[in-house]
Parts: C-alpha cells; structure tokens; sequence
C-alpha cells in the first residue's frame, strides 16, 4: 500500500491536532474544574476576596460575626498562605495590631490578641500601644515564637502569659503589670523603663538584657545587674515576694442607706465564706488624725478591693469644665463618695484587683462606664448577690487575686 505523504499532512496532520487540543482542553477542564484544583492566580483571588470579607466583618454590629471574624483571621497565618501570598500575612498581623490600638479590654479584645500566636514570627512586627491585656501569646510544643525587634513600647500586657518567646523583643515603657514570662530566651531585649510590677520570670534567659530606668525590678534581677544590664548566662526564676494576706478592702461610704448597708454585708459574707477576711470600715473605725495612712496601711496589707459606688451626691445642676470647649451642663446627676478615688488610686499603685460595685446611675471617676482594664471587673447594684458564685465577673476577679 503506498501512503501519499504529503497528502496525509495536508488532510489528516491538522485534524489531529485540533483533536488533540480539544482533548487537551476537555482534560483541563475536568481536571481544575471537576477535581476543585485551581490556578496560582485563582487561589490567591479568593484568598484576597475572603481576607476582605473577614476584616470587613470585624465592625459588624453583631458580636458573634465579630468573634468569628476574630478567629477566622488566624487562617492567613497558615505556612501554606504565608509561602504563597506573604502580603495577606502581613496584612492580617497588621489589622490585629492596628485594631488592639483601640479596642477595649473584653473577649473580643483578648481573642483578636490571642490570634497573634498563630503567625509564630512576630520580628520586626509593630505593636506599639497596643491592648495586650489578659492576652496568652505562646505555644504549647516544643518550638518558639520569634520576637526579634518586635516592638512594644508603651504596650499594656497586664496579667498577659508569655510563653516559648525567643528573640531580642523591645519592651520600652511598656507596663507588664502581673505578667507573667516563662520558657524563654531574651537575651539581649530591653527593658528599660518598664513596669514590672508584680512580674514573674520563669526559667527565662535574659542575657545582656537592658533594664536601665525599669519600675519594681524584681530583686534576684536587680543585684545582678551592671550599669543596668543583666550580666548571668543561666536561666532566670524570679518574681515579686508577695505577702500570704487573704484580707479584702472594701471601698465604701460611712454612712449608706439601708438597703446599700445590707448589700455590703452580703459581699462580706460571701467573701468571708470563700475564706477572706474583709476591712469593713464604719464610721467609728476612721481615726481623729493620720487617715490617710491608716487607709493606705489597710489596703497594703489587702490582696484585693471592692469599691462600691453607692449615690452620695446629688447634683441638680452644675457646670463641668467651665469656659473649655468641652463644658457641659450637668443635671440631676449622682456621684459616688471621692474617697473611692482615693482607695482605688491606692490599690492600683499596690497592683491589686478591684472589684467595681455600682449603682447605674453613679459613672463618674472610677465608675466610669468607659475604664477598661482586665483586672478591673465591674456589676452592678441590681444584679442578684444571690448568685455571686456564678456571676461570671465576680469570678473573674476572684481568679485575679492568686495570680
């Protein structure tokens, strides 16, 4: 049989080829289509588009959008999204920053701040003022979270966990108040004018560590330090001496109403039943001279506070900031007594939880509705003490007093 060559490539060579292009074509499809496999491109399409939705989501009205949002933003500090589209790693480590500039302290707060474990490297990351209150940034493994010129200046990481850190971190005038840091290696991070109130160092490594200017230094640091570095190789346990006081001071008027009274002595007796003895001042207990120091001598000797904001004045109409741009009329408004500004402003400088008691028509001072601090917790005078051991918030400060 004799094959015309040229007349085979002229009619058949074509036609083969389209059908294998249209086979190609078909394979293709069903193989990203059918199969779910998709494009470089396509991928980091829908990731941009669902990293939009997620941030966009965070200012929803609705609270559980917002904490699902929260916890959905972790997903971008996957390895996989990290190797493949480095800008939404970012971007995500950037709006948790940027966020917990103004958040308040609450759930919400704590789950955004939780979230910045997830990314395991923090170098060179801002998180200047930020709200770290109350927040766990660790692993629970073997491997450590880098924090290598991370920065947290003026940052407040009261009551924070730091856990599994290793880097030279920059703590520069941030307030560590409470904070506890453990399993770690900062060699060589700063310090200086910190406040390390009530701090705990477990088993940390803080070699060439800067602590120039810090604020209550524990003293197994302090007596190693040269011109206010932290000279020892070994591995550092240190932390504050507290006294084993079970007393709790209650901020309160002299003289209340009855049913203000009775409310005192039902927060008496339910701490006394937890085991606490109460400083439960009375109009008699108040000395002739030397007040301040009998209060002052009261509340060091306390692990904790209860202030309660009962009406004590009653202001029909008054002026605020008079001649400012900020004056406003006042009228028919409560106040609290100001010697709870003064107990509290005592307990604070001690670093003492306290335990908000208010009427809802006192939110002046320390019972403003706007303080946001993890070891304050606040109720309300309406609220059943009959079930104060199950009042979420009043747990919440009794976890504090231990710490």
């Amino acid at each position: 049989i004799t094959i015309n060559m040229e007349a085979f490539k002229i009619t058949y060579i074509p036609a083969l080829v389209a059908l294998f292009t249209s086979i190609c074509v078909i394979l293709s499809f069903f193989f990203f289509s059918y199969l779910g496999v998709k494009s470089k491109r396509a991928r980091r399409a829908e990731e941009v588009s669902a990293f939009d939705k997620i941030v966009g989501n965070l200012s929803s009205s609705d609270n559980t959008v917002r904490l699902a949002s929260a916890i959905m933003i972790r997903r971008f500090f996957n390895g996989k999204v990290q190797k493949f589209n480095l800008f939404l790693f970012q971007e995500s480590a950037n709006v948790i920053s940027s966020m917990l500039k103004v958040l308040p302290t609450g759930i919400f707060q704590k789950t955004m701040a939780d979230g910045l474990a997830y990314a395991v490297d923090l170098s060179n990351m801002d998180l200047q003022k930020t709200n770290l209150q109350d927040v766990y940034l660790g692993r629970k493994d073997d491997k450590n979270i880098k924090v290598d010129s991370t920065d947290f200046y003026l940052a407040d990481l009261s009551y924070a966990l730091l856990e599994n850190l290793s880097g030279k971190a920059i703590f520069y005038r941030s307030i560590l108040f409470c904070t506890q840091i453990k399993n770690s290696d900062l060699s060589n991070s700063c310090f200086r004018e910190a406040d390390l109130t009530r701090v705990k160092f477990k088993n940390v490594f803080l070699k060439n560590t800067d602590f120039t200017g810090a604020l209550h230094v524990p003293d197994k640091i302090k007596e190693k330090l040269v011109d206010g570095k932290y000279l020892d190789d070994d591995r550092v346990t240190a932390g504050h001496k507290l006294e084993s006081s079970k007393s709790i001071f209650f901020s309160m008027p002299s003289i209340m109403e009855k049913g203000e009274e009775l409310l005192t002595k039902d927060f008496k007796s339910f701490l006394e039943a937890q085991g606490y003895n109460v400083h439960y001042y009375i109009k008699d207990d108040y000395p002739c001279y030397g007040q301040l120091n009998r209060i002052r001598e009261k509340i060091k000797n306390s692990v904790g506070m209860v202030a309660f904001g009962f009406k004590q004045i009653s202001i029909k109409e008054a002026t605020f900031r008079p001649n400012t741009k900020d004056e406003q009329i006042w009228q028919n408004k409560w106040m609290s007594t100001p010697w709870n500004d003064i107990e509290v402003g005592m307990a604070l400088m001690e670093g003492m939880p306290v335990l908000i008691i208010k009427n809802p028509m006192v939110d002046m001072g320390v019972f403003d509705d706007k303080l946001s601090e993890c070891f304050i917790a606040s109720i309300s005078t309406t609220d059943d003490n009959r079930k104060l051991s199950f009042n979420k918030e009043v747990q919440r400060w009794l976890s504090k007093l231990s710490v």
